[in-house]
């Protein structure tokens, strides 16, 4: 079964009502910076998510091929 960073650590995607201090445990990640309105069509930021979109599912789907990534696991998109 695929890991799902929102089911297993929720208390990050589903902040409390109130702000507060949390500890994120070290893990490994792909990022983006952006800048501007997300909502922009042709906007950098709009631009960087999709880029970051696409990264992460030819990762996700390098398991179906000949080269296997070294500690790879299953893992499921966040949207």
């Amino acid at each position: 079964m695929a890991f799902d960073y929102k089911k297993e650590y929720k208390e990050f995607y589903m902040p409390k009502g109130t702000p507060s201090i949390v500890t994120v445990p070290k893990m490994k990640y792909i990022a983006i910076r952006g800048r501007g309105n997300p909502n922009d069509e042709d906007g950098e930021y709009k631009q960087a998510v999709g880029l970051l979109y696409g990264i992460a599912f030819t990762i996700k789907m390098s398991k179906k091929g000949d080269h296997q990534i070294e500690g790879y696991f299953d893992y499921v998109v966040p949207t």
